[in-house]
């Protein structure tokens, strides 16, 4: 437990930011300078931050037992008010790392950098005209990242910029079709998903409600004179419907909108056993150009454990029946840290599809999220962490191996040793949205229960959001509330950014 004491600050998500990264889920236990005094047993931060006529003074000082273990100070140079209380707050955290860091023994692949876009500090450096050694020194020597980690961050930058400015454009919006259905609900899993067993009788409602929405979405976006780039549907597993419901809702879509500047469709088919022959015609009839075939592990043992009925043998059948049906831009997900997996098997994993040879390879660290089994039960499982960054290192080869390079790259709370999820693709096979979605440098309208709409507003660079509800019954049954929000959303004169 760690015991902090501010003064001068109230910067506690800062603080709670890297004290995560050491301490797991506790949060420190803040007092005040009275119980200062008494505290002479334990962890304890002395916090400090002060305005001065130089700038803010920083300084960050952990006792052990009431004896000074370490302690750092800095002042941050005043530029603007914004930007220096910005670089003040990455002080504060860069110095608690630094502490926590020499107290534990350990140093952590991206330092003290725990933001989700870690691409996006790349490309703000390259905005300033930084070269690549000035850039990657920065990273390692300010925000204290790996090596490896430094080089994946640069490679996606690099990478993703040309797409960003391609795909960037003031008429440019993005769609997400929402279908919240799957075969089991994963161990892991945390996004709106209702096993199709016990919802098949709510499908054809969800269905009616979603083309609602999908009409009085494009009446919105034609009326501003804005065209779809990217279409992306996803869920849950949109092949856990049927073949006919699949195709009354991409009839719907093709009949409705006027796709003729559309770029690029994804249909997440995601599970394998939910993918037939008769989904893949119903797909292929329409202008989709990439689908997933999401296999998380290709170990037996481990599937059954996250609850996914199927096999990896089932995994190749499907692979290869899309193949079959002409479909030459496959992605497939796989996540590093799962419950039991060591790095044999991940990298067992990695060569079966290494065999397949997919053009899209999507790598996910686990994430313990609040809504899942997994959470609930977390002392049930062996995480092996120790593993977890071998296993990001094995995947980078392995996608190298089959010609991909890293595209795309976020990060999450709560990830298994604090790393990343990287899309890997071969040259020229992109996936616009996902990069636009996670650099939120496009407007992305999304329709279905628990989609949410993201509009970037110009020239204030803001971000405002409209969430649809994630219970289906309530989707139904408020589906002209939905509506009504995004129409509320984007009754603003501002222009948007798309």
């Amino acid at each position: 437990m760690l015991y902090v004491a501010l003064k001068g600050h109230d910067w506690t998500y800062n603080i709670e930011d890297i004290v995560r990264l050491f301490l797991g889920w506790d949060k420190p236990i803040y007092i005040n300078e009275l119980m200062n005094e008494l505290m002479n047993e334990g962890l304890f931060l002395d916090s400090e931050v002060s305005e001065t006529q130089e700038g803010y003074f920083v300084a960050n000082t952990l006792y052990k037992d009431g004896v000074v273990f370490s302690k750092l100070n800095g002042t941050v140079i005043n530029e603007n008010e914004l930007e220096t209380i910005r670089r003040a707050r990455q002080e504060l955290k860069r110095q608690l790392y630094i502490l926590l860091s020499k107290y534990f023994n350990k140093e952590l692949p991206w330092g003290t950098f725990t933001g989700i876009r870690p691409a996006k500090i790349v490309r703000e450096m390259m905005d300033l005209d930084m070269d690549e050694l000035s850039i990657k020194e920065k990273l390692r020597n300010y925000y204290l990242i790996s090596d490896r980690k430094t080089q994946l961050a640069y490679e996606v930058a690099k990478n993703e910029l040309p797409i960003l400015i391609k795909t960037s454009g003031p008429k440019k919006v993005g769609l997400y079709i929402g279908i919240p259905f799957c075969p089991t609900r994963c161990l892991y899993c945390s996004f709106t998903s209702n096993p199709i067993d016990k919802y098949h009788d709510k499908v054809k409602l969800y269905i009616e409600a979603l083309k609602r929405e999908l009409t009085a979405t494009w009446e919105l976006i034609s009326s501003k004179g804005w065209q779809v780039q990217s279409v992306y549907m996803g869920g849950g597993t949109p092949t856990s419907i049927s073949h006919e419901e699949l195709d009354m809702i991409l009839n719907h879509l093709c009949t409705t909108y006027d796709l003729s500047s559309m770029e690029e469709f994804t249909v997440e088919a995601g599970r394998p056993d939910s993918i037939t022959p008769e989904k893949l015609e119903v797909i292929k009839k329409y202008p989709v150009d990439r689908i997933s075939i999401n296999p998380q592990t290709m170990n037996d043992k481990t599937l059954e454990l996250i609850g996914r009925k199927h096999t990896a043998a089932d995994v190749k059948n499907a692979f290869y029946m899309a193949r079959e049906h002409g479909f030459t831009n496959i992605n497939m997900d796989i996540i590093i840290g799962l419950p039991e997996e060591k790095l044999s098997d991940f990298e067992y994993t990695l060569s079966e599809i290494e065999k397949m040879s997919p053009e899209n390879l999507t790598v996910h660290s686990l994430a313990v999220k609040r809504a899942s089994r997994l959470k609930e039960n977390l002392d049930e499982y062996d995480l092996k962490i120790k593993d977890a960054e071998l296993m990001t290192d094995a995947s980078y080869l392995s996608a190298k191996k089959m010609g991909m390079e890293p595209y795309y790259l976020y990060r999450q709370k709560n990830m298994v040793g604090n790393l990343e999820n990287t899309g890997y693709c071969k040259k020229g096979l992109e996936n616009n949205y996902n990069i636009q979605m996670m650099e939120e440098t496009q407007t992305i309208f999304a329709v279905g229960a628990g989609a949410i709409t993201k509009a970037i507003f110009q020239p204030e660079n803001r971000i405002e959001r409209a969430g649809n509800v994630k219970n289906v019954d309530d989707y139904i049954n408020r589906i002209d509330e939905m509506i009504q929000r995004k129409i509320d959303l984007f009754s603003t004169n501002l222009r948007l950014k798309g």
